[in-house]
């Protein structure tokens, strides 16, 4: 097909083929419009899912937390509280007992002090368990209302279970401050438990009399009271749309609920038809702290059904309870469907907008593109020879490039071979001028003769032995091989060999018998253009005595490893960044042609997805040479 006539097609593409492209992509992109609103749609129910739940849980803990934090300042106030009640209810017969004093000094203190009991006895208070007891400052029981077997008696020298002379420390401290409170273990008069429980006691003297006034309250029977209040607060609250927060104790008798039945019950073996035990795992997440769970529970309060329910759970281990409240799966389903409704709604008013505009947009980018397709006709038209110049100017350049790039190959190829031939052409014209002269002088015996010949044949085979090292570094493998990287030493060795000796470079080897994947003659090339590079460094920085090369080869579990280092005084700090770059070079007074090190990189990294670095040798401070690592994985 000619060149006009492919452009003649081209042209036709752009004139006709844009137009209803243009058509077909805007009904796609219609079309994506529709469907991405669809999704969006599907995102936003998940959304409103996930925004409903993550609201429901923030409100069903911090209502939780909220009553959380109402128990723990009520429990920490108790004994604040027990302190200002029984001094209260102290200096209430207090003034008591000194109206009396003051109305009857006419008689006698034994008269007075019966007059006083006689009033205080009879007073009850806190559910019958508070009462006046009076004492005089010897220890005698004057006043004690649920044990009169011991008025009148010295108990100076009672104890509690610790051995707390709790009397005498009582009187010690009125002698100083005339009131105050003392604390002491006694037991509770209704309880057989022969357990021992904390009493706060209030003390006041009555200096006239010789005698104090006293009250007390256990801790244990006021945070009972005190706990109780709460839990009937609790009881009453609600909040939300009929959400309630309930408690249960850590034995799984719950205290609080919305269904009176419930309270008072012990529901441990409470359990929903997924095998879940409800009342175990709410004390299970309270005894560890706080926590969601989920599970059915046996009633909806709006359906009396059973439903999936979301509980927040917080423990409180001082009255070993677990508060919790939470909320149902069922309400957010129905806030959904009201929402999937709504958007419904709008994405029909949506859907049929964009498609309006969709199809004002494909008339009006018909026209456009019509009105393109013919502008670029014109301009194609008129750039075309253009074109065509610069393709050939590219062309020309490609062509030359490839043939420098050879050239470059051949030149270096042909130094090589020169080093390589050097001797052994020696060796033959020697032994040839040596046979003509013998046999001009008549001395040229036949084992002279045969000596000769077999020298020249021997150097002869190295030469052709030399052109079929350079024939197969030169051959063209497309297909990976397993090789050892050992041959590719020894292969390049003899390529190179003759070139080190007569440039005086030492070489140093520790080559272990690697195998790995890959071409060969490629990695030949790379460790060529190490040497060549070498060689050229000692002459370029003028390092003429002790010259080495370092070349190690050895393995890992996971990688093959290849050093090379030398000797050469290394490379300027601001250019080693930039060697592996293109047409970069150091060696311009040595026709360096900057495609070596680059070739080497990208042979490296691309055919053996392997890494290659460099660094400069530093000894004292001072740079000594190049080392070229490189790390080539096994698989």
């Amino acid at each position: 097909m000619s060149r006009i006539s492919t452009e003649n097609k081209l042209l036709k593409i752009i004139k006709y083929v844009m137009p209803i492209a243009t058509l077909f992509i805007s009904l796609i992109f219609t079309l994506f419009i529709v469907f991405s609103n669809i999704d969006e749609f599907n995102k936003e129910s998940k959304n409103l899912r996930h925004d409903y739940i993550k609201s429901q849980k923030e409100l069903v803990k911090s209502e939780v937390l909220r009553v959380y934090e109402q128990l723990k300042i009520e429990h920490s106030n108790i004994e604040k509280m027990i302190k200002v009640e029984i001094k209260n209810r102290t200096n209430e017969a207090f003034k008591i007992a000194m109206n009396i004093y003051k109305e009857h000094q006419n008689l006698s203190h034994e008269k007075i002090i019966k007059l006083i009991k006689d009033s205080l006895r009879v007073i009850k208070f806190n559910d019958n368990r508070g009462y006046i007891i009076i004492n005089d400052l010897k220890g005698n029981s004057l006043l004690n209302p649920p044990n009169k077997s011991i008025e009148g008696k010295n108990i100076i020298n009672i104890q509690d279970n610790t051995g707390k002379y709790f009397l005498s420390d009582t009187i010690n401290m009125l002698k100083e401050k005339h009131e105050g409170y003392i604390s002491y273990n006694w037991k509770l008069p209704y309880k057989n438990d022969n357990k021992y429980y904390r009493k706060i006691f209030f003390a006041k003297e009555l200096k006239a009399l010789n005698i104090f006034i006293g009250t007390g309250e256990y801790i244990y029977e006021y945070e009972k009271k005190i706990k109780q209040k709460l839990i009937n607060r609790v009881q009453n609250l609600r909040y939300g749309l009929n959400k309630f927060v309930f408690i249960i104790d850590y034995n799984g008798k719950y205290l609080s609920h919305i269904k009176q039945e419930y309270i008072g019950k012990n529901r441990i073996n409470l359990k929903d038809k997924n095998g879940v035990y409800i009342t175990k795992d709410i004390i299970k997440t309270a005894k560890k702290g706080e926590g969601y769970l989920s599970y059915i529970s046996t009633v909806m309060p709006e359906t009396n059904l059973p439903a999936q329910k979301t509980t927040f759970v917080k423990g409180f281990d001082k009255w070993n309870i677990a508060i919790a409240s939470g909320f149902y799966d069922k309400k957010i389903d129905l806030k959904i469907q009201e929402k999937k409704k709504e958007l419904d709604e709008n994405n029909r008013v949506y859907i049929y907008k964009m498609l309006t505009f969709s199809l004002l947009i494909v008339i009006i980018l018909f026209i456009i593109s019509i009105y393109i397709s013919s502008y670029l006709e014109k301009y194609f038209l008129k750039y075309r020879r253009k074109i065509y110049k610069e393709v050939e100017k590219n062309k020309k350049k490609d062509i030359l490039l490839a043939h420098q790039s050879k050239m470059v190959a051949m030149g270096e190829m042909m130094e090589n071979i020169a080093h390589q031939w050097r001797q052994p052409l020696s060796i033959i014209t020697t032994s040839a001028s040596g046979m003509q002269i013998q046999k001009q002088m008549g001395v040229l015996d036949d084992e002279t003769q045969n000596k000769s010949l077999e020298t020249i044949i021997l150097n002869a085979e190295h030469l052709s032995q030399t052109i079929d090292d350079f024939r197969g570094f030169l051959k063209n493998k497309n297909k990976q091989e397993k090789f050892d990287l050992q041959n590719v030493y020894e292969k390049t060795s003899k390529l190179i060999s003759s070139k080190l000796e007569s440039n005086n470079i030492k070489l140093s080897t520790h080559i272990e018998e690697v195998i790995i994947n890959g071409y060969e003659n490629e990695f030949i090339q790379v460790l060529m253009n190490f040497f060549n590079n070498s060689v050229d460094a000692f002459k370029l920085n003028k390092i003429d005595v002790n010259r080495q090369i370092n070349l190690k080869i050895y393995k890992s579990k996971d990688f093959a490893y290849f050093d090379y280092s030398d000797n050469a005084g290394g490379i300027k700090d601001e250019y080693i960044d930039k060697i592996f770059e293109p047409y970069f070079t150091t060696k311009h007074k040595y026709n360096g042609t900057g495609i070596g090190l680059y070739m080497s990189q990208q042979i490296i990294t691309k055919h053996f997805n392997a890494d290659i670095k460099v660094e400069n040798i530093k000894r004292n401070m001072k740079k000594i040479g190049v080392r070229f690592t490189i790390k080539i994985p096994f698989e």
